[in-house]
């Protein structure tokens, strides 16, 4: 069965959980390298979109350098704690 955006994004903000509160941004490559490579090819189409989401209700910012990351912003730190 495939994700879902909702699973997706749910998924991104559960690794955040699984890191606790004091680390805000994900794992170096852990985006890019472990989760994405986790997706089928439909999975990976909403992937972005998901990310696009996540970042536009204001839960994460995406960060270009030093890698591809996500930083956990307080509105999304506030949701999952």
């Amino acid at each position: 069965m495939h994700k879902d955006k909702k699973a997706i994004k749910r998924e991104i903000l559960d690794k955040f959980r699984s890191l606790g509160s004091e680390n805000d941004t994900l794992p170096p490559n852990w985006l890019e390298v472990d989760y994405l490579a986790s997706l089928d090819n439909q999975e990976k189409k909403i992937f972005k979109q998901a990310i696009k989401e996540l970042v536009s209700s204001g839960l994460v910012e995406h960060l270009e350098e030093p890698d591809d990351n996500l930083r956990l912003t307080q509105k999304g730190t506030d949701l999952i704690y």
